[in-house]
Order: C-alpha cells, then sequence, then structure tokens
C-alpha cells in the first residue's frame, strides 16, 4: 500500500518472488485535509475504501512510509552482527541527527559492509510522532499493516526486480527471496569511477531518487519537489484553496484550455466578507486561465532540472550516468522526459513494471496505472521473501496481531507437548515390560511345606531365567545343582532386579564348572559356541591389514558348519581392482596363514574351492584391472557349533 499526497494505491500479489501475478489493483483519492490528524484520516479512510473495492484483504499489508518525512544517514558502528548493532544504533544516530530527537524517532538500518570489528550501516529514522498519527488512522479504520517501510525501498526492489541493473542482478535478488532466512544487503559503501543507473519516481509531493552501480544501491533520496507545486503556485495567486484547484490543473494541461471552476467550489473558495460588507467573487476566480498553468508548469520543470543536478553533484563516487528509469504518475507530465535527458546526459526509458508482471489489464489500464503503481508492488514484493529493507514497526509500534494469528497453532503444540511426554512414557514403560518378560519377570512364587528334600521356595519365571528355573523345563537346573543349591539360588534371584538375574545364574554355574573341573582334573577346550564367531574372527584378519588390502569386495559368503560330524569350512569370494591386485591378494593369504594353529582362531588352514575356477578370474573389461578369487578355510574339527551357519 503506497499512500500518496493525492492517491492510495493497493496492489495485491500472488504467486512467488520470481514470478508474481498482479492479483488485484486499486487506486483511490485521498481527501485533503487542514492538518497532520485530517490528512493521515483522508489516507487511511482512502486506503480503506481501496482496499474494500477490490475485496483485497486486509491482513498481511506493507504500507510505504514516505521517504520525504525520514531522516538518512551512513554511518561505520563498531560492531559486527544485526543484533549488536541494534542495541547501540540509536546512541549512535544520535550525534549525526540534528533536526530531531532520536528519542522521538523509531530508527532502523541496514548493514552494507562488515569490517574488522566494524560494520557500514545506512540508518533510517522516522517521527514517533507522524507515523503514530498514520497508524492511529489507519487502526480506525480497522488496518493494521504488518509492516512499514521505506517507499525508496520498494521502489529499489522493483526496479531491481524488473531488470533494470541487468538480470544477473534480477536473478540473485529472487535466489535469496526462496533461500529461506536469507539476509542479503541492497547497499555498498563505496564505489569510485564507476557507471551509475538512476530511477526516478516523479510523484506529486517528491520525486524519489536512487543511484545504482554494479546492481548495487550508492544512494537514496526524496527531492522535495512534485507535481503539487504547480497547484501551490496557482492557489497563492489566485487565492483559492489548493485541493479546489488540482483537477482543474490536471485538466488545463491535458486540454491546453482554460479551465472554469464549478459554481459551488468558486463560491465555497471565496472569502467571507467582513459584518455590514459584499463582496463579488473575482472573475479570475472562477476560472483558472491555461496560460497561467503553463507558466508554473515550466518554473516546476526549470526547478525540477536544478534539484537533477544538485542530486548528482552530491555523488562523486560515479563517473557517468548509462541509463535513467523513470516513472511515477506526474513522469507523464509534458517535458519531464525532456528535463530527464537534460540533466543526466543519456539514454532514458520508463520502468515497466507491468511489462513483466503477470496480469489481466486492458492496454489502456496498463497506460494509466502502469506508471503509478511500481511503489506499491515494491512494497508487495516485499512480503514475498524479499531480502534487505527497513521495517519501522518497532518499540511501540510493534506489529501486534501477529499473535492472533498463530495463537491456535500455538495452542495445538501446547496441547502436544503436555501430551506427548504422557505418550511417550507409556510406549517406554510398554517396552520396558516387553523386555522384562523376555528377560525373565518373576511372575509367581509360592512358599511350601513341603517333604523332606524338596524346596520351601517354588517360583516361576517369563522369558529366559524361566527356561533355567521354572519347574518342568527341559533346561531346568535343578538336576545339575541339586535341590539344596537350586533353593539358594532360586532365592538369590527372587531378591534380585529382572535385569541382574541371568548375570547371577552365569555367575553360580561359572563357579560349578570350576568345581568341577578342580575335584575332577579335566579342563576341556571351550569350544566358540556359532558360527558367530567365525565371521569375527575372519573380520578381524581383514581388519588387521584393511590399509594393506585396498579397494576390494567381498561378492559372496558360504559358511557350512552342520552339528553332526562333517566339514566345517568357510568359503569367501573377493573382487580386487587395481593395477597391484595380485600382490594385494598374496597379502591376505599370507595374513589369513598367519592366523593357522592359533588357539584363538577357528582356522585350520586353506581348503580347495568347490566353487568357481581353481585360480583367478580376470576382469572381463581390459580397461578394468582385477580379479575374482575363492578362498576356503578349513574350521578345526574339535569346534562345536550350537546350530548350522
Amino acid at each position: 500500500m503506497d499512500a500518496g499526497v493525492h492517491e492510495v494505491k493497493v496492489v495485491e500479489l500472488d504467486g512467488s518472488y520470481r514470478k508474481p501475478r498482479l492479483a488485484k489493483v486499486s487506486i483511490d483519492r485521498v481527501p485533503g485535509g487542514a492538518s497532520a490528524e485530517l490528512v493521515a484520516q483522508g489516507e487511511a479512510r482512502a486506503a480503506l475504501h481501496a482496499l474494500k473495492d477490490q475485496h483485497i484483504k486486509l491482513d498481511t499489508v506493507n504500507l510505504g512510509y514516505p521517504c520525504r518525512d525520514a531522516v538518512l544517514r551512513t554511518l561505520k558502528i563498531p560492531f559486527v552482527g544485526d543484533d549488536a548493532i541494534r542495541k547501540v544504533i540509536k546512541f549512535e544516530a544520535e550525534n549525526s541527527i540534528h533536526s530531531h530527537s532520536v528519542d522521538d524517532m523509531v530508527v532502523d538500518f541496514l548493514t552494507f559492509e562488515r569490517g574488522e570489528g566494524e560494520s557500514s550501516v545506512l540508518v533510517a529514522a522516522v517521527p514517533k510522532k507522524s507515523l503514530g498519527t498514520l497508524l492511529e488512522a489507519l487502526e480506525a479504520e480497522g488496518l493494521e499493516p504488518e509492516r512499514v517501510e521505506l517507499d525508496t525501498m520498494a521502489l529499489y526492489r522493483v526496479a531491481e526486480w524488473a531488470g533494470c541493473f541487468g538480470e544477473e542482478a534480477a536473478k540473485k535478488a529472487a535466489a535469496a527471496a526462496e533461500s529461506a532466512g536469507a539476509q542479503a544487503s541492497a547497499v555498498v559503501e563505496t564505489v569510485t569511477g564507476r557507471r551509475a543507473r538512476i530511477v526516478i519516481d516523479v510523484g506529486a509531493g517528491s520525486t524519489r531518487a536512487l543511484a545504482v552501480v554494479d546492481g548495487k544501491l550508492v544512494d537514496m533520496r526524496a527531492i522535495r519537489i512534485g507535481t503539487e507545486s504547480i497547484a501551490e503556485e496557482l492557489a497563492a495567486e489566485l487565492k483559492l484553496p489548493v485541493e479546489k484547484l488540482r483537477d482543474a490543473v490536471r485538466e488545463a494541461l491535458v486540454t491546453g484550455e482554460d479551465v472554469a471552476l464549478p459554481a459551488d467550489e468558486a463560491a465555497a473558495a471565496a472569502p467571507e466578507p467582513a459584518e455590514g460588507e459584499t463582496t463579488e467573487l473575482p472573475a479570475r476566480a472562477s476560472v483558472v486561465p491555461h496560460e497561467l498553468v503553463e507558466k508554473a508548469r515550466k518554473r516546476f520543470l526549470e526547478r525540477l532540472g536544478r534539484e537533477i543536478l544538485r542530486f548528482m553533484t552530491a555523488l562523486p563516487r560515479i563517473s557517468e550516468v548509462e541509463r535513467v528509469y523513470y516513472t511515477g504518475g506526474a513522469s507523464q507530465l509534458p517535458g519531464v522526459t525532456e528535463v530527464l535527458k537534460q540533466g543526466f546526459e543519456c539514454e532514458i526509458e520508463p520502468l515497466d513494471v507491468l511489462g513483466r508482471l503477470s496480469h489481466g489489464l486492458s492496454e489502456d489500464e496498463v497506460q494509466k496505472i502502469g506508471p503509478r503503481i511500481a511503489v506499491a508492488v515494491g512494497l508487495a514484493l516485499g512480503m514475498m521473501g524479499a531480502a534487505g529493507g527497513f521495517d519501522f514497526r518497532r518499540e511501540q509500534f510493534a506489529y501486534k496481531r501477529r499473535f492472533d494469528r498463530v495463537k491456535f497453532p500455538l495452542a495445538i503444540v501446547a496441547m502436544l507437548a503436555v501430551f506427548l511426554p504422557f505418550i511417550a512414557a507409556l510406549r517406554v514403560r510398554a517396552e520396558v515390560s516387553d523386555l522384562e518378560k523376555r528377560y525373565g519377570q518373576l511372575f509367581e512364587v509360592q512358599d511350601a511345606a513341603a517333604a523332606r528334600g524338596e524346596s520351601r521356595v517354588k517360583a516361576r519365571f517369563w522369558g529366559h531365567v524361566g527356561r533355567l528355573m521354572s519347574a518342568g523345563s527341559a533346561d531346568n537346573l535343578q538336576r545339575y545343582l541339586g535341590p539344596q543349591e537350586f533353593e539358594k539360588l532360586t532365592r538369590d534371584i527372587i531378591a534380585r532386579p529382572t535385569f541382574e538375574r541371568l548375570p547371577v545364574i552365569r555367575e553360580r554355574l561359572g563357579k560349578q564348572l570350576t568345581a568341577q573341573q578342580e575335584s575332577t582334573g579335566i579342563y576341556e577346550n571351550l569350544q566358540l559356541p556359532s558360527g558367530v564367531q567365525v565371521l569375527s574372527a575372519f573380520s578381524e584378519t581383514l581388519q588387521s591389514i584393511e590399509r594393506d588390502l585396498g579397494e576390494f569386495l567381498v561378492t559372496e559368503v558360504d559358511l557350512s558348519l552342520p552339528a553332526t560330524k562333517g566339514q566345517k569350512y568357510l568359503q569367501v569370494r573377493f573382487a580386487f581392482r587395481g593395477e597391484d591386485y595380485r600382490q594385494r591378494f598374496t597379502k591376505l593369504q599370507e595374513a589369513l596363514q598367519s592366523t593357522f594353529g592359533n588357539g584363538s582362531s577357528p582356522f585350520s588352514g586353506f581348503g580347495r574351492a568347490q566353487q568357481g575356477s581353481a585360480g583367478e578370474e580376470v576382469f572381463a573389461d581390459p580397461s578394468t584391472p582385477g580379479a575374482y578369487y575363492w578362498i576356503r578355510l578349513e574350521v578345526r574339527d574339535d569346534f562345536q557349533a550350537e546350530s548350522q551357519g
């Protein structure tokens, strides 16, 4: 929403920053007012009408604040990082802003260069009084902008998006807009001896000007001159209120003829006669002569040319201007383009916003609306993820209704935060309960006065402990330990927590085994319990020489460990790739051979592979040196497996 002196321009975009579509556009006249409060109220009513006429939503509004009422300064801040800068920015700006007290202003900044321990920033400050008056008037009409931004930054954004600074700059801005959290900068600090591009927005109340080099903004300002000066000059000369002359001046410039004021407006514009006097309306007060309008237009163009020259002389960092883009409702005034050509001495062309924007407007509507909505489109693009820019909704003007849009999701999150831990606890408890049952949870104990020789305690367990301790189990330990030792073990494990019971049983059986070995003097070799240990021993050997093996691949594994007597072996197929594949295969054979005869190794020697060729199988592709090899490792005869691998 661009609230100008005469008109409020509102556009609604949808789509993405890279490919937006003009969904709706509305322009409404702003009634005049004698005070700032009345002007703000008129702008608010016009804004509401513009929104309602096109049924545009009242949320996610970006309001353009006029740069002519802001104070801009470029400062060096002895900090790096936006959070640190924001804490001191008002203090740092206080010594540079003399027209206002910094406490009476809302200050924002744009970081455009970071150095060693310092940052260069562009500071923008707007008076709290004027901003508050405008926001209060809008809120009274039911409008609360989510963001308030400088109109000049919106002008820069739309020019960048439209490719005025080169397609690379436009693509970079679009990529930054599509990246979450992107904080791209629109400004650079110093540019020397470079060609610049200028963007000029000629309006009614002021002329906004931007200087850009290599897609980077080097200066922005609002020149306090616009077509409103023509009406103001004629109002002073004809002694008529300026708001009564605007339409007549516009008509005189278009038709080239004198324009008669309506009778009611002429009467309303006449001064009140003193008591007892009669005053007739002067003849010239009822007609706006084209000759006077034309003279005022020429004087406006002369002033505009001088202001352009002053703007150029304030830009010592550039050598020349290569191109000028112009826009704004007043840019269509006869003579404006000629003044721009003379002032900048380069090629000029209109800033064609609608030429790149998808829309459904007719050709006549494009010619009429296009030059007037550039800033409004730039403001809308700022709500679509565009990087950079200012936001003056801070301190007491901070956007307060944002919570209304997120309070329902927050309520859902809060509810989930309450219930999820409870649900997670139930799930964990169920998992623990299942694990306890599988591990060996006690579920029944009986104290009975049994007959002589029987245990006085009988217990039943779930899971692995139940398999060893419950009566009737095929693996019941009572037949190995005897009734008395079994009763002692039963009482012991009943007193232990669930997950300590199996270690107690293992410890007791270990003592029993040691006692039997000591009493008999027989110490049998403890065999590997399963084929897992065979694979583990093989893997450990590979790991020990992993660096020497280089690039290799295990393509097939065949492990045979029959529970009855029979051949036990591990057969593995390898693929070696590289110029030295034979040498690396030899190192593998040597490493495996060194384990033969080791008491901790399950392997007794090499065997003859039953699959594949007896030797190597060279790769079919001659461009890839390498080969396949089969290795068969015989497993010791005294290895007893619990299950067949």
